[in-house]
């Protein structure tokens, strides 16, 4: 008999317990996280409030902006990075990255949001 070895094609190779499950793990905190930035999102657009009855001059454009990236944009960004982890699963390759870079971009996001609205107004 010969020492024959076979190569084991992408469908045939055992999943990996541990990516699998820290990739669920990640994708569930991604989830909790972009729940949180929605939802404080939303408060970003009050802070023009305040510029509604004083003299002071607030640039609209900028809270409004703001709110979009902070709120629509941080649940684009994950809404991405879900389905691109879900692919990297299927077709069995290191998955756990995916979500560990989309939860930094979903943080960055919802700063350059606040960062715009804080911007705007004086």
């Amino acid at each position: 008999m010969s020492d024959e070895t076979i190569l084991q094609s992408e469908e045939e190779k055992p999943p990996r317990s541990w990516d699998f499950f820290l990739t669920v793990f990640l994708i569930f905190v991604l989830l909790v996280l972009t729940a949180i930035f929605f939802f404080l999102g939303l408060g970003l657009s009050v802070a023009a409030l305040g510029c509604a009855d004083s003299a002071q001059f607030c640039n609209g454009t900028f809270v409004s902006v703001g709110t979009l990236i902070a709120t629509v944009g941080t649940a684009v960004v994950a809404l991405a990075g879900i389905i691109t982890s879900v692919v990297f699963i299927a077709r069995r390759k290191h998955s756990f990255a995916v979500p560990l870079v989309t939860i930094v971009a979903v943080i960055g996001l919802f700063l350059l949001g606040s960062w715009l609205v804080r911007l705007a107004v004086p």
